[in-house]
């Protein structure tokens, strides 16, 4: 709708109109004037005015299903849905509100006809909006709230495979098909994702479908933050990983899949002992997941079924041995793993030699029989046969003691976990009850373990030769080289003494197996990589390492031999760096202290190490009459407290960097951050000019293009993510003292940027949070995970410490702060035996908790002044907090109060009549001075009350361990003479001091210079020259001489007697009379300085500053619209 009237003689008179939902209605009036005098000249007069019109509710539908809304039990749906609803072609937002106001406030659904042509869609049960992702708006949509119906699940192929998902439920069994109803993506691109059945578990699967024979996956949740490896094996069992990246963005949770060719795998298998290995995870039935590893091989691994516990179950692979499971989260040696790993008892004689030793003739059959220790079952005596693989008769073990037990004559074990005992078996012995004599052979058999025939059941391999416990008696064949025979008998008898020793008496023994018989199982950390390490329990450590880790070793040995190069570098800052933040005004809001930094960092090729310390953090609130100079400090320390802890580093810093073959992974041995106590103080007027600073005092504009593209999806350009591993990550920051102090008066672009973050401050002071501090071990995950990670920790740490907040609010009298006052007093009485410590902490107590009552109950009594009034006690207020003078100004505020109350009337009813008019006006006034006459005397009394329980809380912590830390400086001047930003000048500070103390504000009259005297101070700012007499407080009492640059001429040095003045011309002021003298009325004050030079130098100064003056009067006024479209483009 729009129209315009005008004429084309003298003016035109037109309005435009528009009026849309959602959209601005803006009237313009405006007039044009020409006047011909020789040159154009042109006058515009614009006036427009901006009204929005919004909606209480927008609804976002991104989830792919086309939904209707309407109100539960509404006859009719929402307005604003069409046909295109019906088959979700509608990409713009739903404006949706509740028509029937009688009715709840609930919604109610259904899909859209589009879906299920042929059958009639129902209504869900009515539900709140107030559960569904709902955000408020931003910038002009911050009264409206945006409801996004978003798909619960969204899968991102980032791959570089084709991918198939389904349940787990309808691709379990499947093996390499499909089931009915699975989905796929290409590489690059992502789905939708919905539950086929939510009756089912809701665990999804993945397959490789461009890689041969691939089955598909375990079935894994994705309702959970995290990231983990997905197995995927072939019909052969070869394992193929994929990374799965969940993250909740909004009411969608994202898993991302990528390849993991840049990533360790998270366990592998190093098989180092001499035996294959089979291993699978516990608890997994399917025998085709049971996986070999061969001797001396390694094999990456991923948990199959990543629901499980990462337990992995190991035996030794074609022997019966025991099981031992590892829990592959816990690094630790597990129970050793045993295996049959028994003897043959073989005459060396007759297995096959050198061939320049080969015997000739019948001696060669000899040879090559393959004789071993045999047991006959009847007689139980001892033969030589055969050896036969696996014939459990031919096979033995030799225990601890010596004794070499039969294994035939013992039941065979599945799974021996231990050695077998010794009552169960039988051993080797001779045949006779008696010891051998010399020259007589004694046949072996087998006999239970008999400790009274330990001489004869003791034996051990020497020299080629079996021998037992008595002298000179081995084991040999009966009838020399010719009893090599199989069958033959085999005896103990005589040696051969000093001959050589003759072929039937050499019997060596031989492994069944490889190895000892017991593996030692443990679990190591390699980065990031969790190592399952098997190894033979006789092996020395230093043939334990894994192969990774020797040809690691090869590489530093072959990197050895070429010229190391080592980085070191110190850095030792005693008085440490100060940091200044000023803003666009410009303002200069915080300076930060570093002092003491020391920083030792070193490179070599195994490792890169950080250590910084800092022994002093202070950051100190700049801002100009803030009554809580200092924003941040380290807590001072306490008596009764631990001075170790109070006498660190404020802040440490140690860090071990290793080397990474991966181009996308870190590795650190640890990252430790360790802090000392703080205590942060948090003014309101500091925190919103902050937030302004770092970018949240945006325009409307801005905030509206943010809030829309809230959720669209991330760029995907950025490539893989670098990832972290750590050993040991912890972040210890024990305490916070934290107060916070809100303030009364904020300019308007402040108060525009409180209501539109929307934060609520309450005051309170030295609430003590204790916070435990951040630990991982091991994490391995992207930058943004771990930094969520850590604030997520902190910031509950910060909910959880709620009553402790509350304790200290100011409107209940701070009774956290009388408490532990109470029980530091009553701690030092019984540790040191301070009575003065106990009475000093009790007054100060109480004498808070007293102040911080009344403040507040003064702060609510004085909302219902006038604003005259109310300025005037945050003045007295002020002066008092500023100079320390409490009871001073308590005793002027009661006196205040009492005068206000006494003239509350006339003054209210006057100030009434003037802003209201009329007669409301005048009622309006009366009314609020009656009201005053009660609360303004009553408010000067809990003034005064509030401000003498200070005065005694100071008293009492004069002498105590009270935070009194000063600013590190004054706040600078940020603006020169030339608009630029000057270094830092304790002069200047100190006038931009005086100045803001004259004026009460810096920006509409700036500083310029400053001249200390020796009995007065010459103040020039960029509107006035101040002459003020010497103090340290100084006020408008001070000024003996004020000369405004509106009356001043000129400034001159003037010379008389031998004195040095300036002498400054200006017009003369108007007499009481009101009479104007005739002709030019002047008046030149003259100011005494002591030396020419100076004289010139502040003439100078002033004659400067009174041009920029009249400079800056014929400038146009700055338009902050037109700066910020300039910026932007």
């Amino acid at each position: 709708m729009s129209g315009v009237l005008g004429s084309d003689m003298s003016g035109v008179l037109g309005s435009d109109m528009s009026v849309g939902l959602g959209s601005d209605m803006s009237v313009g009036l405006g007039s044009d004037m020409s006047v011909g005098l020789g040159s154009d000249m042109s006058v515009v007069n614009r006036i427009k005015i901006s009204i929005d019109l919004l909606t209480v509710l927008t609804v976002f539908i991104p989830s792919g299903l086309p939904l209707i809304f309407r109100q539960d039990n509404g006859k009719t749906d929402a307005g604003g849905q069409f046909e295109e609803h019906e088959l979700a072609r509608s990409l713009s937002p739903l404006l949706f509100c509740y028509t029937d106001k009688e009715q709840p406030a609930m919604c109610t659904m259904r899909i859209g006809k589009g879906i299920h042509p042929d059958g009639v869609p129902g209504w869900c049960q009515g539900f709140s909006l107030d559960g569904i992702n709902v955000r408020k708006g931003k910038g002009r949509y911050r009264d409206t709230h945006i409801v996004t119906f978003a798909p619960r699940y969204l899968l991102d192929n980032r791959s570089t495979h084709k991918l198939a998902f389904s349940q787990r439920e309808f691709a379990r069994g499947k093996g390499t098909v499909n089931p009915e109803g699975y989905i796929s993506t290409l590489p690059g691109s992502s789905v939708v994702f919905h539950w086929p059945r939510n009756d089912y578990d809701q665990l999804l699967c993945v397959r490789l479908m461009d890689t041969q024979n691939c089955t598909w996956s375990g079935g894994f949740e994705v309702n959970k933050p995290k990231s983990f490896h997905v197995n995927m094996r072939d019909t052969l069992g070869n394992c193929f990983f994929l990374r799965a990246e969940i993250t909740l963005k909004g009411a969608t949770y994202q898993i991302c899949f990528s390849d993991t060719d840049q990533l360790p795998p998270p366990f592998r298998i190093d098989n180092i002992s001499e035996v294959p290995i089979q291993f699978w995870q516990h608890g997994v039935a399917d025998i085709r997941l049971h996986t070999e590893v061969k001797a001396g091989s390694v094999l990456d691994f991923a948990c199959d079924e990543p629901t499980l516990p990462p337990y992995l179950t190991l035996i030794v692979k074609g022997a019966g041995s025991s099981e031992v499971t590892a829990d592959m989260n816990f690094f630790r040696e597990y129970n050793k793993l045993y295996y049959e790993n028994f003897i043959y008892i073989a005459a060396t004689y007759t297995f096959s030699q050198d061939a320049g030793k080969r015997p000739v003739g019948k001696k060669r059959v000899v040879a090559g029989a393959e004789l071993v220790l045999d047991v006959e079952t009847k007689t139980q005596r001892v033969v030589l046969k055969k050896k036969e693989p696996g014939k459990r008769s031919q096979l033995w073990r030799m225990t601890g003691t010596g004794m070499l037990c039969h294994e035939g004559s013992s039941p065979p074990q599945s799974k021996p976990a231990q050695p077998r005992p010794l009552d169960s078996s039988l051993v080797l012995d001779i045949a006779g009850l008696a010891a051998v004599t010399d020259n007589h052979y004694e046949p072996l058999m087998l006999r239970r373990p008999d400790p009274r025939r330990s001489t004869t059941q003791t034996w051990h391999f020497s020299s080629g030769m079996l021998t037992c416990g008595l002298p000179r008696l081995v084991v040999q064949a009966n009838g020399g080289v010719e009893g090599l025979f199989d069958g033959a008998e085999v005896v103990l008898g005589p040696a051969a003494g000093l001959l050589e020793l003759g072929p039937e008496q050499q019997f060596i023994n031989q492994k069944m197996r490889p190895g000892s018989g017991v593996l030692s199982v443990q679990v190591l950390p390699d980065g990031p990589t969790r190592v399952l390490q098997i190894s033979d329990f006789n092996q020395r450590r230093m043939n334990r390492t894994s192969p990774s880790t020797e040809e690691d070793q090869n590489k530093d040995n072959i990197q050895k031999k070429k010229p190391e190069q080592e980085l070191e570098v110190l850095v030792n800052l005693e008085e440490g760096v100060g940091l200044s933040l000023v803003n666009k005004l410009p303002e200069e809001l915080v300076f930060t202290t570093l002092s003491g930094i020391d920083i030792h960092f070193t490179r070599t090729a195994a490792n890169e190490v950080l250590e910084l310390s800092i022994q002093n953090i202070q950051v100190d609130n700049q801002l100009l009459g803030t009554t809580q100079p200092v924003m941040l400090c380290v807590s001072p320390g306490s008596s009764s407290e631990s001075s170790i802890v109070d006498t660190g580093a404020a802040l440490q810093i140690n860090s071990v960097k290793v080397p990474s073959n991966l181009v996308l992974t870190d590795l650190f041995k640890h990252l430790m951050v360790t802090a000392r106590r703080f205590t942060v103080i948090i003014e309101e007027k500091l925190l919103l000019k902050l937030l302004s600073f770092f970018g949240y005092g945006h325009t409307e504009a801005e905030l509206e293009r943010l809030d829309e593209s809230l959720y669209e999806k991330a760029s995907d350009d950025q490539g893989a993510p670098k990832r972290y591993y750590f050993e040991n990550l912890k972040i210890s920051l024990p305490q916070v003292k934290l107060s916070v102090f809100t303030s009364h008066k904020l300019p308007p672009d402040l108060k525009a940027l409180k209501g539109t973050l929307g934060i609520p401050l309450i005051r309170f002071e030295d609430a003590v949070i204790n916070m435990y501090p951040f630990t991982r071990v091991h994490p391995y995950e992207t930058q943004e995970i771990i930094i969520n990670d850590i604030l997520k920790h902190f910031r509950e740490e910060l909910i959880s410490q709620a009553a402790q907040i509350l304790g200290s609010v100011d409107f209940l009298g701070n009774p956290m702060g009388l408490l532990n006052d109470v029980t530091e007093g009553v701690s030092e009485l019984i540790k040191y035996g301070n009575v003065g410590g106990l009475i000093r902490n009790v007054t100060h107590g109480v004498s808070n908790s007293a102040a911080k009552f009344a403040g507040t109950l003064s702060d609510g009594l004085g909302k219902t002044m006038d604003n005259r009034h109310q300025n005037e006690r945050e003045y007295i207020r002020y002066h008092g907090a500023t100079s320390g003078e409490h009871l001073v100004a308590g005793i002027h505020g009661l006196a205040h109060g009492i005068i206000g109350g006494l003239t509350s009337v006339i003054t209210s009813t006057v100030e009434g009549v003037k802003t209201e008019g009329g007669v409301s006006g005048f009622f309006s006034g009366l009314g609020k001075g009656l009201v005053g006459t009660v609360t303004k005397p009553v408010a000067g009394a809990l003034d005064f009350a509030s401000e003498t329980a200070q005065t005694v809380r100071d008293m009492a912590s004069l002498s105590n361990h009270r935070l009194s830390v000063l600013r590190v400086r004054k706040p600078r001047c940020c603006k020169g003479p030339q608009g630029l930003l000057p270094r830092f000048s304790s002069t200047q500070a100190d006038g931009q001091e005086q100045l803001f103390h004259l004026t009460d504000s810096i920006h509409s009259e700036f500083f310029i210079a400053v001249e200390p005297i020796d009995t007065y101070c010459v103040l020039i700012s960029s509107k006035v020259v101040y002459f003020l007499k010497p103090g340290e407080f100084v006020d408008r009492e001070a000024i003996f001489l004020e000369v405004k640059y509106d009356d001043l001429y000129h400034c001159l040095v003037s010379k008389d007697h031998g004195k040095v003045y300036v002498q400054l011309t200006k017009k003369a002021e108007s007499t009481s009379s009101g009479v104007a003298m005739p002709g030019p009325s002047h008046q030149k004050p003259m100011v005494h300085v002591k030396s020419e030079n100076l004289a010139v130098k502040i003439s100078q100064e002033i004659n400067y500053a009174k041009s920029l003056y009249y400079e800056q009067q014929l400038m146009l006024p700055p338009n902050e619209t037109e700066d910020c479209i300039l910026l932007d483009s």
